[in-house]
């Protein structure tokens, strides 16, 4: 009895240690949380959830840290994950989990829980309202994708904090921006690190390193790039006077003025001028001002140039192109036609959307929405273009970028938009989960007796287990040849034990690829000498849940050494992708793309999204809808292992991989 008595003792005594720093890690977290120092809020509630993954308050928490981060498409998981866990642990939590879903592009999803916070909360009601129509706005234009290449400048134009408001010169090899960067931590913890403007130079397809522009024009305090005149001779800047004011600066060789304010009919005493852009015959000039008489918060106005050179009154643009909230960054293109704007008050997709008018027959026409995934669910503006329209610049903060906001170039191909997956009318029996595969379909190419015999062979052994427990697991396991993309052994594990063994003949490289009805399929290679020695391999075949979040390598898609089509010995791995999609319409997932750190960071990025689209590119041309699809290059900013040799680790970094986004 004493010995029982000592036992529960004991694990009263783990369980109060456990509930004790799962507590002391919540309160921890919430003081993060509260300094918005979201990225170790979400490191102590991580902690925490792994003591007690089932408490919904401490999902939810998770949750609303991720909407805070730079990893926003995680939020839905916890959230939901909260809300099945108990509908009541926050009385917003349909709003909430409407962000999150809405964030990773589910706006059905999204939609049903926006209308529910509107039954609960009728006076928020206008709120849910325009989220709804956002939702049906993104939904409607995410279904015509552009057709483009969108790349973050990288590091070095890029930093942690805001980089943003990025001006090209006309000949596109002189970049002018503004960022509040610093190296002085004292200044970052007293919110004093105030925004300078910067330079680069284009140096063959790389920028150089940003230098501050002149100390006349950088000040103590904010001081922000507004456009370039056509010429590159004249600067108009914003700073921080007054309420803020649009300022010019002149350049004389290498040397820039200081600068000076623009007239009366531009500035306002009392009120806030932002951004400014000049026609390129100088004539014309469109700026940003939320001062009395417009029709909303930030309205964009003209000015015209009169005979004595000073800038004439200022004229509103009008109801067609201002709305009752923000209409910002302006930017005028060469052309002198078609307006470039920032707005949070037009249909839009997320916060803020770049849009684009044309002025034709004495009138603006009314704005349209530049489309997904150049406008998303974060803030989009400062929007340039050059005078050929293929080439644009602007600034978001969008998931995965270097800080707070970045600097991306875009460049627009034709046609304008993504051609449209082909139609694939499906049995009813084949968009149903895949069933396992019955003993009687089990085959073996007779020509693997054959090598087999001769003992030019490796034979793959061992079981095929759950990532989360090792509990074994009935899966089909296929041996492909990559160069033909022939199926040469098809076998079911073990029902009972997971236990499997499968012969891979020598001379030629082959993918084993396991499925299970709920799973990531997992992918193997193997490129075997034709005269290798006979060897066994024991192993256990890992598989992962296929749930949000979930991702594997796809360790049989191959590109050529710094290209992007996708080679021919890949088409079986994708031909996976495709079935694993197809037997359920319900998946959307994301193609990461990834390499080793030799060579240029912006180049790495670049190439790993163009190898990340390529396989999504096939997908959609194959029947997949290109909503269900979505492309990220990560460069070499997330490797697995150490870059310090080839084999143990470049190698393996550099990779592609599927990740369920939903």
């Amino acid at each position: 009895m004493a010995k029982n008595i000592l036992v529960v003792w004991l694990i009263l005594c783990a369980f109060t240690g456990y509930a004790q720093d799962q507590k002391t890690l919540i309160a921890t977290g919430d003081k993060h949380y509260s300094k918005k120092d979201y990225k170790n809020a979400l490191a102590a509630y991580l902690a925490a959830q792994e003591i007690n993954p089932d408490d919904a308050y401490l999902n939810f928490k998770i949750g609303l840290t991720y909407l805070y981060s730079e990893t926003k498409s995680k939020a839905a998981t916890y959230i939901d994950k909260a809300y099945r866990l108990n509908p009541a642990v926050n009385p917003d939590i349909d709003y909430h989990l409407g962000i999150a879903f809405q964030n990773t592009n589910s706006f059905k999803l999204a939609i049903e829980h926006f209308e529910r916070f509107k039954k609960k909360n009728n006076k928020l009601a206008s709120i849910a309202d325009e989220k709804i129509a956002e939702c049906h706005v993104a939904d409607s234009l995410s279904q015509n994708e552009l057709n483009v290449i969108i790349e973050n400048l990288g590091q070095g134009v890029n930093t942690n904090f805001n980089d943003y408001s990025p001006i090209i010169s006309a000949d596109g090899n002189t970049l002018i921006f503004t960022s509040n960067r610093t190296d002085d931590v004292s200044k970052v913890k007293a919110n004093a690190n105030f925004e300078d403007i910067f330079v680069s130079y284009k140096n063959g397809n790389q920028w150089s390193a940003p230098k501050p522009i002149s100390p006349n024009i950088n000040i103590k305090y904010n001081d922000a790039a507004a456009s370039l005149s056509p010429d590159g001779r004249t600067l108009f800047l914003y700073y921080e006077e007054g309420e803020g004011d649009i300022y010019i600066s002149t350049r004389n060789g290498d040397e820039w003025s200081e600068p000076k304010a623009l007239n009366k009919n531009i500035n306002t005493a009392m009120f806030w001028e932002t951004c400014a852009s000049i026609t390129a015959d100088g004539k014309k000039l469109f700026f940003a001002s939320n001062r009395p008489g417009g029709i909303g918060e930030l309205d964009i106005y003209m000015s015209q140039l009169d005979a004595k050179g000073d800038w004439g009154k200022a004229v509103n643009l009008g109801p067609v192109i201002n709305t009752p909230n923000n209409e910002d960054s302006p930017f005028i293109h060469h052309d002198g036609v078609t307006l470039y704007f920032s707005s949070d008050g037009h249909p839009r997709l997320g916060n803020s959307d770049i849009f684009t008018s044309q002025y034709v027959n004495n009138k603006w026409n009314k704005p349209e929405n530049m489309g997904y995934p150049l406008n998303s669910w974060e803030y989009d503006g400062f929007f340039t273009l050059s005078p050929d329209k293929k080439k644009g610049y602007f600034s978001t903060a969008k998931e995965g970028g270097l800080g707070d906001a970045d600097i991306y170039s875009i460049t627009f191909l034709e046609p304008k938009y993504k051609p449209k997956p082909k139609p694939v009318i499906a049995k009813a029996e084949e968009v149903k989960i895949k069933p396992e595969l019955p003993k009687h379909e089990e085959f073996v190419d007779p020509e693997i007796e054959v090598h087999k015999m001769a003992k030019v062979v490796t034979l793959l052994k061992g079981k095929v287990i759950d990532e989360r427990n090792a509990a074994p697991l009935s899966a089909v396991i296929s041996l492909v040849d990559n160069v033909t993309n022939k199926v040469i052994t098809k076998i079911n594990s073990h029902p009972t034990t997971g236990e499997f063994e499968i012969t891979i003949p020598h001379g030629g490289n082959y993918g084993v690829a396991t499925e299970k009805s709920g799973y990531l399929f997992n992918s193997i290679n193997f490129n075997v000498p034709q005269f290798a020695e006979y060897q066994e391999i024991d192993t256990h075949i890992i598989m992962v849940k296929a749930e949000v979040g979930s991702k594997v390598v796809l360790r049989n898609v191959f590109f050529d050494i710094g290209k992007s089509d996708l080679k021919t010995e890949s088409i079986a791995e994708v031909e996976n992708i495709r079935e694993l999609l197809v037997s359920d319409p319900k998946l959307r997932v994301q193609i990461n793309g990834h390499t080793d750190n030799m060579g240029n960071a912006t180049s790495n990025k670049a190439l790993s999204l163009k190898r990340a689209s390529s396989v999504v590119n096939y997908l959609v041309q194959h029947g997949i809808a290109a909503t269900r699809l979505s492309a990220k290059g990560f460069g070499s900013d997330r490797p697995i292992v150490s870059n310090d040799d080839e084999e143990g680790g470049r190698a393996i970094n550099r990779r592609t991989e599927i990740e369920i986004i939903n």
